[in-house]
């Protein structure tokens, strides 16, 4: 007859001990003010007062796993203990294989769910059948793809600490965690891409180009993706999601994202009107009189920055004075850096002064969208990065869009 092995003894848990302990599962030796265990390893040391019952609850919650909700849960709370990053699989075969989300969440990741659908979903559009998708697909999507629930999460606690001063601090870290575990767990999953995909990495692209804005100045260079960001491959993430759109086809157009596309195609039609690009010839004028001055010995050169220029005066046809008289949209400033070709991106990467000169006039466009909690002091941030590395001797075409990003142009 088969013998079984002993199974591990039971003990009786202690419910006294430091919440560190608790979730490290080990014993406390419950000494105060600070344990042993925390003065050995030199953590803060912290005890679940009687009063504060939803604090034990959210240390239980670490010890003992937890089913995710459905997205209209509406669980919250003053939470600001985090905790370990969630372990998920590195190698993933493909998105569509994806069981539910494997892992438990903090109390404070429950938080910012319902936070994500009671505010910050709303914050991404203007269109209701927009925000709707924001609000249910999205994190729907993401219970099935951990990378994607772990960059909404992110998102929102972005949202949170703008809104909340007192838990800045810690929402900021919290974001930078979850976004940094969910672009490592993504980049497995992204190649080759697939249809079957193509909505799960759409809302990730999105919000990682979100996440991208957010982000505050101080916590380091907004270029988050990178070591050593340029402006070039700033760009070259937004461009990603045409990658993702091109690939999804016609499923992204007629699945469950389909509100977001059909509102594009309305944008899309604004910005292609003849009244934009009429609108916006006046504010490239003198930057055609310059491209055909500098390049004339060179017609290729002058092409790439010809049309980039063209598209540019859509934008602002439809950004500076506006006769379209309603309030923009990323999608009417953005799609620029989508329509922009991979040649003037690479002399944008090697800081030729032209192509810095063209990105520095969209940049005033970007400050009409401002008004989005998520996009305010982009463009300040943006021109620093000009004036780092233009020639000072170029430094007079920057002062047209710095005098619209400072609201002081009158024309």
């Amino acid at each position: 007859m088969a013998t079984f092995p002993p199974g591990r003894r039971s003990h009786r848990k202690s419910r006294s001990g430091c919440l560190q302990c608790k979730k490290r599962k080990v014993k406390c030796d419950e000494s105060h003010p600070h344990c042993r265990n925390c003065e050995k390893h030199g953590v803060v040391c912290s005890f679940a007062s009687a009063p504060t019952v939803l604090s034990t609850l959210q240390a239980d919650l670490s010890e003992s796993p937890v089913s995710l909700p459905a997205p209209e849960s509406t669980v919250s709370g003053p939470f600001q203990t985090f905790h370990a990053p969630v372990q998920i699989p590195q190698a993933l075969p493909s998105l569509s294989s994806l069981g539910p989300f494997p892992s438990t969440l903090a109390v404070f990741d429950l938080e910012l769910l319902h936070y994500w659908t009671t505010s910050t979903c709303y914050t991404l559009s203007r269109s209701p059948a927009v925000q709707t998708v924001w609000c249910n697909e999205a994190p729907r999507i993401g219970f099935a793809t951990p990378p994607v629930l772990r960059t909404l999460l992110a998102f929102s606690a972005l949202h949170l600490a703008r809104s909340d001063e007192s838990r800045r601090v810690a929402c900021l870290a919290h974001a930078q965690m979850h976004h940094s575990t969910a672009v490592r767990e993504m980049i497995p999953l992204v190649s080759p891409l697939a249809p079957e995909n193509s909505a799960a990495l759409f809302i990730f692209s999105s919000l990682t180009c979100m996440f991208s804005c957010a982000k505050p100045s101080e916590e380091g260079d907004f270029l988050v993706l990178f070591e050593r960001g340029n402006l070039s491959e700033w760009a070259r993430l937004f461009r990603g999601t045409k990658t993702v759109i091109r690939t999804g086809g016609a499923d992204l157009w007629t699945g469950r994202l389909a509100p977001i596309f059909t509102n594009g195609s309305y944008l899309a039609a604004a910005y292609r009107s003849r009244q934009a690009l009429e609108q916006g010839k006046p504010h490239v004028w003198e930057l055609q009189q310059m491209i055909w001055r500098e390049c004339a010995a060179d017609p290729s050169l002058r092409a790439i920055y010809q049309e980039a220029v063209d598209e540019l005066a859509r934008t602002l046809g439809l950004a500076i004075r506006p006769v379209i008289m309603r309030r923009l949209e990323t999608a009417d400033v953005f799609r620029w850096l989508l329509d922009v070709s991979d040649e003037y991106l690479d002399l944008l990467r090697q800081e030729a002064p032209i192509a810095l000169i063209i990105f520095a006039h969209w940049c005033a466009s970007v400050r009409q969208i401002e008004w989005m909690w998520w996009m305010e002091g982009l463009s300040s941030r943006l021109m620093t990065q000009m004036y780092s590395v233009l020639d000072p001797k170029y430094r007079d075409w920057l002062l047209w869009p710095q005098e619209i990003i400072n609201g002081s142009h009158n024309s």
